[in-house]
């Protein structure tokens, strides 16, 4: 088992146990900050070193070893390496949609509360189909994490949020030269539809728990709150403020996706 999975595997054992640090020290004969280093995944035990870990904790190393092969088997970690790739271009779409959504939310402001395009339509056209692009790859990264974990609900929110952020992003496209629908109609049916698609995704997002542990539980709370805040309509100014760290620890569990899989193909190919 790779680190930091098998730093945590023994915190998690011996928490079960009952120990402290020292207790678990004085049993293996090894130092306390060895202990501290692996368990937090910064280093990697010799085997001796982990044997006798393990034997403190009542735990034997086949079972451990068991254990990692049918964390192998749950998941769909064929072409982990090619997968990761893919994984980190969405990750680092995510941080350019989080940057580029300020300006993208000063120009909309400007255009649908104050009646001014402050830039000009083709700059404006760019822009929406820039961050249209990275947001859909980002969603895109999320959509294959559920292939890979076998988490079809994330699957689903996510290619409900592709669909829709298409639809609208091409209605503020083409509403500059034809206005098609009352805004006002517009914009409560776009909060709408993202906060049923956020709700989706959120919950999805808390299934990702095994193996990354709280980062997606928090992650699709956020979600979760914000999307809700979102089909309320009138709270949607509230969801936003709930999507900035929900988007934020998105961008964090795709990296920690990756680096998953990163570690699964070198497993696979030792």
């Amino acid at each position: 088992m790779k680190q930091p999975e098998l730093g945590r595997k023994i915190l998690e054992l011996r928490k079960q146990k009952g120990f402290t640090q020292e207790e678990l020290v004085k049993q293996c004969n090894i130092n306390v900050r060895t202990i501290q280093r692996i368990e937090a995944g910064e280093v990697t035990p010799r085997s001796f070193t982990l044997k006798t870990i393990l034997n403190a904790l009542g735990e034997d190393l086949e079972n451990l070893q068991e254990s990692e092969a049918s964390l192998f088997e749950k998941f769909n970690l064929k072409d982990a390496a090619f997968s990761a790739f893919y994984i980190r271009l969405a990750w680092i779409c995510g941080i350019i949609y989080f940057l580029s959504g300020f300006v993208e939310f000063a120009v909309d402001y400007a255009r649908f509360q104050e009646g001014e395009l402050i830039i000009s339509k083709g700059a404006y056209i760019s822009l929406k189909f820039i961050v249209m692009l990275v947001f859909i790859y980002f969603l895109w990264g999320f959509v294959l994490s559920g292939r890979i974990f076998n988490n079809y609900l994330l699957k689903i929110g996510g290619f409900f949020l592709i669909g829709t952020t298409i639809l609208f992003y091409g209605y503020d496209m083409v509403s500059l030269y034809f206005e098609l629908f009352n805004i006002e109609y517009v914009i409560v049916t776009q909060s709408i539809f993202c906060g049923i698609g956020s709700v989706i995704f959120g919950l999805a997002l808390m299934r990702l728990k095994e193996p990354f542990g709280k980062i997606p539980e928090i992650a699709g709370g956020f979600e979760v709150v914000s999307g809700i805040l979102f089909t309320l309509v009138f709270m949607a100014w509230l969801g936003l403020a709930f999507l900035i760290p929900a988007m934020i620890l998105q961008i964090i569990l795709l990296y920690k996706i990756e680096e998953f899989l990163k570690d699964e193909s070198t497993r696979e190919i030792d």
